[in-house]
This record gives C-alpha cells, structure tokens and sequence, in this order.
C-alpha cells in the first residue's frame, strides 16, 4: 500500500515540480474543507487510528494498512475515497467516485460535476500540459487539494489532498 501512495505521489510530481497557480483560500476554512461533511479538521484529530477513523467516517473500509512501527503510517481504502496518514498527520485522500462529496468554502462538488459549480476559479496548469484546480490557504504552502477534469466536458474526474514533504 505504501509503494501505491508513493506512486501517487510521484503522479503529482509534474502537478508540484512547477509554480502552483492556485485558489488561496484562509487557512481555517482550508481545513474546514468537508469530506462528506466530515471536516479535514476531524479527520486530521484522529491522527489515523483505526477505530478513530473508524467512529467519524461511517462507511466500509474494504483495506486498511498500519505500520504504526514504520513513521506512524497508516491508510485506508474505502469504495471510491483513500486517506494516508503518516507520523499521524495527512499525506493524502483521492476521492475518485461520486459517492463521496468535498465542499470547498460551502460549494459541494463530486465526481462527474461540472466545474461551473466552483465559479470563478483560477486554473493551473500542470508540468504535462493539463489543467488542474488547486486550492491553498498560502502559496507555498506544502499541502494542497487539487481537482482534475477532463478538459473536453469540463467533468470533475478526481478530487484529492496531497502533503509534500
């Protein structure tokens, strides 16, 4: 699971290794971001311990990784959202399916929206070419949420959280 997520990592090195034009937002309501009106606040306080985890996010976790010996790592697979924490903070979430909602600055998007429903956004564009939606709460700032679609439809194709260390 751990190779999965640095393999995750590295697919994100192209949207990271160039400046990030980004949607600043302040850092409280950046944390305030809801997954499933969960806040990443929440998540955070369970610093990945699996019953913690377990009590806020009501849903089936079909794998769960924890090598608490090897820098607190732990992770979480669930139908369409994964969530990694390491040295008990986050390193990552994707949500790839419409079953799982982010509200951003109270905008509730999912899978397959368009990115209309963001409003006035400012796009990145990342090392490949693509475009991307990333929000921050500084530029700079080592953790971002980005938002990938496909660039014909406009559809939202995947949401997720990263931590660069």
């Amino acid at each position: 699971m751990k190779n999965i997520l640095l393999i995750l990592m590295l697919s994100l090195t192209s949207l990271a290794s160039c400046q990030i034009s980004s949607n600043i937002i302040p850092k409280t309501a950046f944390y305030n971001i809801k997954i499933n009106n969960i806040t990443l606040n929440d998540i955070q306080a369970t610093t990945g311990i699996r019953q913690q985890v377990r009590d806020l996010i009501p849903a089936i976790i079909q794998n769960a990784t924890e090598e608490p010996e090897e820098d607190n790592y732990y992770s979480y697979k669930y139908d369409g959202f994964n969530l990694a924490f390491e040295e008990n903070e986050i390193i990552a979430f994707k949500i790839i399916k419409n079953n799982w909602n982010i509200t951003i600055q109270g905008i509730t998007i999912t899978i397959g929206d368009n990115i209309s429903a963001l409003g006035n956004v400012v796009f990145n564009t990342d090392a490949d070419g693509g475009k991307s939606i990333v929000y921050q709460y500084c530029d700079g700032c080592n953790n971002f949420i980005y938002i990938d679609f496909d660039q014909q439809t406009n559809k939202i194709t995947k949401i997720g959280f990263i931590e660069q260390t």
